[in-house]
């Protein structure tokens, strides 16, 4: 039984308006040419994707509607870009509308096609399969069944043999019906709302006066009143979504007392007993065991009463180990670890031996005093010697560390200089496996005050050899340097594109060649940490994802545990630096903008 009218558009319960909602609507048209751009004689067709963005628009709908149909294919060519032309956009809503491709039977072809090019079985499995694993990232579904086909002169030519009827004005949907009745059926049962697209074109066609030629550009897509059509109907599917504030948002996640994560961000946080916790810094190693290293306890206390200590996963992050400790000073307070693991399989660690932070005059007085050691394990974690002081005098929190391909380690930091005080960022070096230390050219872009200055930086090697620098500065963005010797020697700082608040962030690799930016954008200060990726060595960013909202989440480190898997760690600073707290997420690549 077809539909009657009054059911074509269902307002079903789960798509109520969310309360406190407070992101901008995304939604993703997904299907074949019906719902692609399209140009008629030499002009673009206004289809319905366009009409509904500037529908939703004209009532202060704060949305994005995102057109990704492409004309001729069916559900098993969406099944291969399903990841990059729907999932990348973390949508809040998706349209999807396919069957013409699916169903149709190639009779024009020598010798004649007998069967549809997406069997039924198959295209309904594709259909689920689209539905369940949007359902699972509580993305709200609209299905559309395909619209039903008119025959033309030239279609009749190319179709008009069996099983399709040339005599019969309905004789090109044989198999289109059945594929549309199989959408009907997968809306009942994943329970997700019908735009029953077919039905509405079949009952214009029975009002008097009324034929469906009038909708359909060339007997097989919608022409502009056709398309205004299908976005009535959308425009009041997808309105009470988004009344009280005009807002669709996914449930968003809660970690810690006050931090919000994105609804594709698994939280795998270790507890411990301690009140603050800082450190920032993860390993992996070639068995899946991840290193997390980190410091207890308040680093501005009494000297000995902070470490730099580690635990680790071997499941992925479902369980951690207990605490072991890595070292302990007695003069000092250890904290605030880098990790790295070279390629003799030696874990190194870089960490603060911090005295204490005193200024006068607007300068660092000698009492000022957070120095730069290192220790290292070459049995992969069980026992820790070798340890060392690379650099003297008063440097700010580590930021990772890198070995480049000739085999150099290279660590980056900044540290006070006076008159006025300052910090500038450079490197320490080590050609040897770290027995002995160069120091690099200081990298000064001025500034006055003990946060001003070249702070914090982060490096990574770049595919044509050369190092890059990401300095965190006060001036609203990144700043940037490269190294064409290992790090010994850096150009001069300049200005990136990318704009940033005063905190550091933290660059690596990814398995396919990409590098990936976890930071703190200038627009929402340490609010909110930020995604991005760049698949030309830095010069430019996918639009950013936003990971994580607290009062202060900030300080991060992002590697990838295995391909298509992002860890990242952050400080949770719930309550300033007195009380802060070491968090872990992992979260899948293909939910960021642009995978």
């Amino acid at each position: 039984m077809k539909p009657s009218a009054s059911a074509i558009v269902l307002l079903v319960s789960i798509l109520a308006p969310i309360a406190g909602a407070g992101e901008p609507v995304m939604i993703v048209a997904f299907g074949d040419s019906t719902t692609a751009p399209r140009t008629v004689e030499g002009k673009p067709l206004t289809v319905y994707v366009d009409i509904l963005q500037k529908e939703l628009s004209a009532k202060d709908i704060d949305a994005t509607v995102i057109n990704s149909g492409i004309g001729g294919h069916n559900t098993g060519d969406a099944r291969a870009r399903f990841a990059r032309d729907v999932l990348a956009y973390r949508p809040n809503v998706v349209i999807i509308q396919y069957g013409i491709n699916d169903s149709a039977i190639d009779v024009w072809r020598d010798p004649p096609a007998s069967r549809p090019r997406v069997p039924l079985a198959q295209y309904e499995k594709n259909l689920r399969d689209f539905v369940r694993t949007l359902g699972q990232r509580k993305t709200r579904v609209i299905l559309m069944t395909p619209n039903p086909l008119r025959w033309t002169p030239k279609l009749r030519k190319m179709y008009g043999k069996p099983p399709y009827d040339p005599e019969d004005a309905d004789g090109f949907n044989v198999t289109l019906r059945k594929y549309a009745e199989a959408v009907r059926k997968i809306a009942r049962d994943q329970k997700v709302p019908l735009l029953d697209v077919y039905a509405k074109y079949e009952a214009y066609d029975k009002t008097d006066g009324r034929t469906m030629d009038e909708l359909l550009l060339d007997g097989m897509h919608p022409n502009a009143k056709g398309h205004r059509m299908i976005a009535d109907l959308l425009v009041a599917q997808i309105l009470p979504m988004t009344s009280g504030g005009g807002r669709v948002e996914r449930p968003w996640g809660r970690s810690g007392p006050g931090v919000l994560l994105n609804p594709d961000c698994v939280e795998i946080s270790f507890k411990t007993p301690y009140d603050c916790v800082s450190g920032h810094t993860m390993l992996g190693m070639p068995d899946k065991t991840v290193l997390a290293a980190y410091s207890p306890n308040n680093p501005h206390g009494p000297p000995g009463a902070t470490w730099v200590a580690f635990r680790t996963t071997r499941d992925g992050g479902k369980t951690w180990s207990d605490e072991r400790r890595i070292v302990r000073h007695e003069e000092c307070q250890a904290c605030g670890p880098s990790l790295l693991r070279t390629s003799d399989g030696t874990i190194h660690v870089f960490y603060l031996g911090f005295k204490k932070h005193k200024w006068k005059d607007g300068n660092p007085t000698p009492e000022d005093q957070s120095d730069l050691w290192t220790i290292h394990s070459r049995d992969g974690g069980e026992t820790w010697t070798g340890r060392q002081r690379i650099y003297e005098g008063y440097t700010g929190a580590t930021n990772g560390a890198i070995q480049t391909r000739a085999g150099h380690i290279v660590v980056p930091f900044s540290h006070y200089v006076s008159d006025p005080g300052r910090l500038v960022a450079r490197t320490v070096v080590s050609a040897d496996g770290g027995k002995a230390w160069t120091l690099s050219n200081a990298l000064d872009i001025g500034g006055k005050g003990d946060h001003d200055g070249a702070i914090e930086p982060a490096v990574i090697q770049l595919k044509d050899g050369r190092v890059w620098m990401l300095i965190r500065t006060t001036r609203g963005r990144f700043f940037e340097s490269f190294s064409k010797d290992d790090g010994r020697t850096w150009s001069p700082a300049a200005k990136t594109g990318i704009e940033a608040t005063s905190a550091p962030g933290h660059v690596n690799r990814l398995a396919d060649g990409r590098l990936a930016l976890v930071w703190n954008p200038r627009k929402c200060a340490r609010r909110e940490l930020w995604l991005a990726l760049s698949a030309d060595e830095g010069k430019t960013w996918t639009p950013g994802v936003v990971l994580a909202r607290g009062k202060q989440v900030t300080y991060p480190f992002v590697f990838e545990y295995e391909p298509g898997e992002l860890w990242i760690a952050y400080h949770d600073l719930y309550n300033n630096w007195g009380r802060q707290q070491f968090r872990i997420v992992k979260f899948p690549l293909q939910a960021a903008a642009g995978s």
